[in-house]
């Protein structure tokens, strides 16, 4: 008789998985099961090489810190903070349309009236920078970087 029986196996496997979801965290484990994805870049140097997905916004400037990005990983749902003093690039002033369709801890809930629209995102202003979004309106769509 072994030493190990498939009960033993089940139970060391199960409690490995725990350990691991423990390890990684909520929000990582959270983000797998709703198929979507985080990214956070200390600059616009190192979004702009590594940003996931599609290309970088347009929309935000390039003195950009601290960035971060929640979207899914079909790219149709984000929603993006940066941290700057410039104004975001090739906007106009517009209505609200909506929110972001995803939530995040450093979004917001306070949803002004005014935003900027800038090329296929709604932008609004923060105390220290900007907070953009994007929700596809048809299957499939994605943002353009512009």
């Amino acid at each position: 008789m072994s030493r190990f029986d498939s009960s033993t196996v089940a139970a060391t496997a199960f409690a490995g998985g725990l350990l691991v979801i423990a390890l990684t965290g909520c929000s990582e484990v959270d983000d797998l099961l709703s198929q979507r994805h985080r990214e956070t870049f200390p600059t616009y140097a190192e979004a702009e090489r590594s940003w996931v997905g599609v290309d970088i916004p347009g929309w935000i400037p390039r003195d950009s810190v601290d960035l971060n990005n929640l979207a899914t990983n079909d790219e149709t749902v984000s929603v993006i903070r940066v941290t700057t003093l410039s104004e975001p690039v090739g906007c106009e002033p517009g209505e609200r349309t909506g929110i972001p369709a995803l939530a995040a801890e450093w979004s917001t809930e306070k949803w002004p009236a005014q935003v900027l629209t800038c090329g296929d995102y709604e932008v609004m202003p923060l105390d220290d920078g900007w907070l953009g979004w994007f929700n596809a309106t048809e299957p499939g769509q994605k943002p353009s970087a512009h």
